[in-house]
């Protein structure tokens, strides 16, 4: 689960570092594209795989299409953007369900930024995240997540917003983990790993550091 995907070397090399090759390896790029300006981090996220050498198919979200009977694949790799729209797009084309029965198989998941903050258990930090958070525009009313790990994401923590992430941890109860540009965190069902070195705020929660 990270803030910005594979940019940072501490994050990129760990990940790689979980296979021993990619050649019988391929990925599923989830995106979402709401103004012509989004296609730059499609661009990003295409230089990211194709420098470790990771084949990939890429799923727009955004295109009305049902996708609950998507190709199976190694890794699934869902990029970020605004979470509560990025949300209502994986449960409209049925790809929520799908996402949620291959991680609880065994695939490997990457979540960039909104795509980290939609496995926890709900997506109440979106508004918290970064310079400015995510705005509720689509005016979402279940606002659960995938509730796969325990606690919440904050991603691209910085200092200034530690006061309203404690406010937010006290009302909505759940443990929240805020991560900075250089951190991620690795789940499985043995450990909770924290990658990318100090900084960050983790209230009700605690992961061992690579």
């Amino acid at each position: 689960l990270t803030s910005v995907g594979l940019t940072r070397k501490k994050v990129r090399d760990f990940f790689v570092s979980q296979f021993d090759t990619f050649e019988d390896k391929k990925a599923c790029l989830i995106f979402t594209v709401r103004t012509q300006d989004d296609w730059k981090w499609i661009d990003l996220y295409d230089e990211e795989l194709k420098d470790i050498g990771l084949a990939y198919d890429a799923v727009n979200i955004s295109e009305e299409k049902d996708l609950s009977d998507l190709p199976v694949y190694d890794i699934y790799y869902v990029c970020g953007g605004n979470t509560f729209y990025i949300l209502d797009r994986l449960r409209k084309t049925h790809l929520d369900k799908r996402l949620v029965e291959e991680i609880e198989k065994g695939k490997f998941y990457i979540g960039v930024s909104a795509g980290s903050i939609i496995v926890g258990p709900n997506i109440q930090t979106a508004g918290v995240s970064g310079e400015a958070g995510d705005e509720n525009d689509i005016h979402l009313e279940d606002l659960s997540g995938f509730n796969l790990v325990p606690f919440c994401i904050t991603p691209h923590f910085v200092e200034r917003l530690g006061g309203k992430i404690e406010l937010l941890q006290k009302e909505i109860g759940n443990p929240i983990a805020a991560i900075t540009d250089e951190q991620a965190i690795f789940v499985t069902e043995r450990e909770q790993r924290l990658i990318g070195g100090s900084g960050g705020l983790f209230l009700g929660c605690c992961f061992d550091e690579v």
